[in-house]
């Protein structure tokens, strides 16, 4: 018996020219990205089939996504769904408020509704899709008993991003107060709802944000406009099979937090033990352990790869290049592992958005313009940082010249690369009353202390010396994402659930683990007799895989470091044998994580902390990818022990980016390796201390 998905996926960039709505410019390529995904990944060979419905729309664009439409796809198309099928409410665009009917009153005591903005919404006769209304449907789809999920790259908080040019999804809460008649629901289902015995219909529901943050847009490393979280999101699908949501949250929200600050996805379940299951109730094939080579004669006359853009193939910069080993199209997973197995290999020389185009290197003549190969990934190009310069000519002109002789025998930059505008950066450095600053370009929020921490007071006293260390700082903000970046390579043969990380905060008598919580991990402090008490964190470690394997967890500070903590004894690789064997669950020692001192002096009280998790098939040295924090000076070389393996080599590059040719490769295997990371965020709440020692100083006076 064939299983069907049925998907409604709306994305409203544009919306109605008489609604005073705010544009967007990544909705719909959030839209086109998630429905490339669906076509292309779902398990035809374990019978499920995207339902592809040609009597109601199923993925509603700009001035198709009216209220009524959305509203007609899910009464109409998801409800269709019986208990073998999954659902799919997918939704990019503007969320908002509403004033409440009374009827509402006393659900929502801030006597505003949470919306979805429809494309038509905010005309003078339009309504938004209230989030009661959204249940409402929810709970009829919901009586055939198929696995439901919503999506909403959306936001409705109140209150707006610190930067006003920053481009985000929520526009201010409609002041027009509806009837209750004018909602789709009945009376009588609210006073249901509001009952003892009602149940919400069964499904996950997947934010953006949570209801007190702003959900932002993204302009990906190949200029394309995207919602941040759809972006992160969609990367890590792209680069994993049947994740179960609690994984796939948890490094989605990795990656976010690690490219804006102040928006942590969220994820609810009716059923809390839903979470473990897979994306999709299973529904999405595994991803084969190699690309497509083959020779495309009617649009582009050349060979090329079925990757691109859209699966986190970059294009070739600085000498780069993306290679790739040439297989023979009946090779078995370990032969793909063995360079020596090849044909030849294949230089990436443009990147589309869902293919790219390649150069065979050498040899051409045992490839066959008529058959098809398998392609696997050897090396990717590292992406530059994007900086502009902004501020006070003097300055910005020494930082300019900085950055085009600060690379090896005075060359650019390997790691910062500048652009002209600051919506196609990743940060600016403004140069202002002789202070360097370097700034987000998402929010205009300072990174780091500026360069000089004391300003002169003399008169456009810019110094050589003072360019040279603020590009030396965004070098080692680059080597700090490029780390994030690091992701499972598309052609990988280790699964995401092949290896579990739990990471578990122990604060006061509360115990959270990265397995149960379904929102932002936070390890707070906590104030006992006039002292702080940090948290403790702990580590465990699971080989869910019948192969022996080796990790490492990987430490991404707030301020910039890189370090492998001392959770387990060794600093390069450890070893993890298979399920069956002893010794495949690893438990860490807990250690104790505190705010860096200078922090604090700042009056900073929260301070993100990433672990990353890095599984290989090959010993590998994650020493490489060591730097201290900020004002700390790097260590002038490194050496990887003599370990080879493309992941060693990558990660020997992330901080020397010697480039090599095609020809230079030595290594002779192939690694398969996978990451995937877990946010949190430690926290000091300075106010709690103030109220206790208050009220302690005044029980002692009363004594």
């Amino acid at each position: 018996m064939v299983k069907k998905i049925y998907a409604l996926l709306v994305g409203i960039d544009k919306y109605h020219p008489d609604s005073g709505v705010q544009r967007l410019y990544g909705c719909v390529n959030d839209i086109k990205a998630i429905e490339a995904y669906l076509r292309k990944r779902i398990a035809i060979d374990k019978k499920w089939q995207l339902v592809d419905n040609s009597d109601v729309p199923w993925i509603l664009l700009n001035e198709l996504a009216t209220r009524q439409a959305i509203i007609d796809g899910l009464q109409q198309h998801l409800n269709k769904a019986d208990s073998e099928d999954v659902v799919l409410f997918y939704f990019s665009g503007h969320g908002s408020q509403e004033s409440v009917p009374k009827e509402f009153c006393d659900e929502e005591p801030d006597t505003l509704l949470e919306n979805l903005v429809c494309y038509d919404s905010r005309t003078k006769n339009g309504f938004h899709l209230a989030d009661k209304e959204l249940n409402y449907l929810i709970d009829q789809i919901a009586k055939n008993n198929p696995h439901i999920v919503t999506i909403l790259d959306c936001c409705h908080a109140g209150s707006g991003t610190r930067d006003p040019e920053a481009i985000v999804r929520q526009v201010p809460a409609d002041t027009r107060q509806r009837d209750l008649k004018d909602f789709i629901f009945s009376e009588q289902w609210l006073r249901n709802r509001s009952s003892e015995s009602y149940t919400p219909g069964r499904h996950i529901a997947i934010a953006a944000c949570s209801s007190h943050q702003t959900a932002k847009e993204y302009k990906s490393e190949d200029g394309q406009e995207r919602g941040v979280f759809s972006y992160f999101l969609m990367q890590t699908l792209e680069s994993a099979s049947n994740l179960s949501y609690t994984d796939l949250l948890n490094n989605t929200r990795a990656l976010v937090s690690g490219k804006r600050q102040e928006q942590s996805p969220e994820i609810e379940a009716t059923d809390i033990q839903d979470l473990n299951e897979a994306f999709l109730g299973g529904a999405v094939r595994d991803r084969d352990p190699y690309f497509c080579l083959t020779y495309n004669s009617n649009k582009y006359d050349t060979w090329v790869i079925n990757a691109g853009a859209l699966h986190g193939i970059h294009t070739p910069s600085n000498g780069e290049e993306a290679l790739l080993a040439i297989f023979p199209d009946n090779s078995s997973p370990e032969q793909l592992r063995e360079f020596s197995n090849a044909i030849c290999r294949a230089r990436v020389t443009q990147v589309l958005p869902e293919l790219s185009k390649v150069e065979i290197i050498g040899d051409k003549t045992h490839l066959s313009t008529e058959k098809a190969y398998f392609a696997v990934i050897i090396s990717l190009p590292l992406p530059q940082l994007k900086v502009c310069f902004q501020g006070d000519p003097i300055g910005v002109e020494l930082a300019r010249q900085e950055l085009s002789t600060c690379g090896y025998n005075n060359q650019n930059s390997l790691f910062v690369r500048e652009v002209a505008q600051v919506s196609d950066a990743n940060y600016y450095i403004e140069a202002e009353k002789n202070q360097y600053w370097i700034k987000k370009a998402s929010d205009k929020s300072p990174l780091v202390t500026p360069v000089p921490e004391i300003p002169s007071l003399a008169r456009d006293d810019y110094t050589p010396e003072f360019a040279h260390q603020v590009i030396q700082r965004l070098e080692h903000i680059a080597r700090w994402q490029n780390i994030l970046d690091l992701n499972t390579p598309l052609t990988s043969q280790i699964k995401l659930n092949d290896v579990e990380m739990e990471v578990i905060i122990c604060s006061a008598e509360k115990t959270i683990s990265s397995k149960q919580t379904t929102s932002e991990m936070r390890a707070e402090y906590t104030y006992n007799n006039g002292k702080w008490t940090a948290p403790t964190i702990q580590i465990k470690i699971t080989n869910n895989s019948q192969k022996d394997l080796y990790f490492q967890v990987v430490e991404l500070a707030g301020d910039y470091e890189v370090c492998i903590p001392p959770f387990f004894e060794e600093t390069t690789s450890l070893f993890l044998p298979k399920k069956s064997q002893p010794g495949a669950i690893l438990t860490s020692r807990k250690l104790s994580y505190v705010i860096p001192k200078s922090f604090l002096s700042r009056g900073i009280t929260e301070y993100q902390e990433i672990f990353k998790l890095i599984v290989s098939t090959s010993e590998f040295d994650a020493g490489l990818l060591q730097q201290p924090g900020l004002d700390s000076p790097p260590p002038k070389s490194r050496s990887s022990g003599g370990l080879k393996g493309s992941l060693n080599h990558l990660m020997h590059n992330i901080y020397n980016r010697e480039t090599t040719s095609s020809e230079d490769n030595t290594d002779t295997s192939n690694d398969n390796w996978m990451t995937k990371q877990v946010s949190l965020t430690l926290t000091r709440q300075d106010n709690v201390a103030d109220a206790i020692d208050q009220a302690h100083n005044a029980s002692c006076a009363r004594v």
